[in-house]
């Protein structure tokens, strides 16, 4: 436990530092790459988040997971819009056409919803921008419900985190 001690005193310290752990464990966990091989991220957010209650306010907690939050539903959704007319891309889309077209349809029909809600969901997390981006969806619409959702999504984090009653 004198890791833990040491690592609590380094943060103590510097308290930037631990606003950018959190917001790159916040980020980690909103895209592609790191969620689909590194499953346990939420443990580690969470752990994160309670180990940031002695240096960081629950807003400075709340302000960088939701920052990480943002910036990988924006990476995912410009990811999309590099990979969406690759061959890989025609090809993974016409191995799985029934599903893309099913997200395609729901992205078309109601963009804000699917992509609010998609940020609660486990893997659709970082599909959905990705999709989004691959279609061609607006980015100003897809920034702004990443936004949103990246903020009540955080305070749910945080909160279940800190405690409801701390924000």
């Amino acid at each position: 436990m004198e890791w833990l001690n040491n690592l609590l005193n380094h943060f103590a310290h510097y308290p930037t530092q631990l606003f950018a752990l959190l917001a790159v464990m916040a980020f980690c966990k909103s895209t592609v790459f790191v969620s689909s091989i590194l499953p346990p991220a939420s443990l580690m957010l969470l752990g994160g988040i309670t180990l940031s209650q002695a240096t960081l306010s629950p807003v400075l907690a709340w302000l960088a997971v939701t920052t990480g939050a943002m910036g990988g539903s924006v990476l995912n959704y410009h990811l999309g819009q590099l990979m969406g007319n690759t061959r890989m891309m025609m090809r993974l889309s016409a191995k799985h056409a029934d599903r893309f077209l099913r997200v395609q349809h729901q992205l078309e029909k109601n963009s804000v919803a699917v992509l609010f809600t998609a940020r609660f969901l486990a893997v659709l997390r970082y599909i959905v921008p990705l999709a989004a981006g691959m279609l061609s969806v607006n980015a100003g619409k897809v920034y702004a419900v990443s936004l949103l959702s990246a903020t009540v999504w955080a305070a749910l984090y945080v909160g279940a985190a800190t405690g409801i009653s701390a924000l």
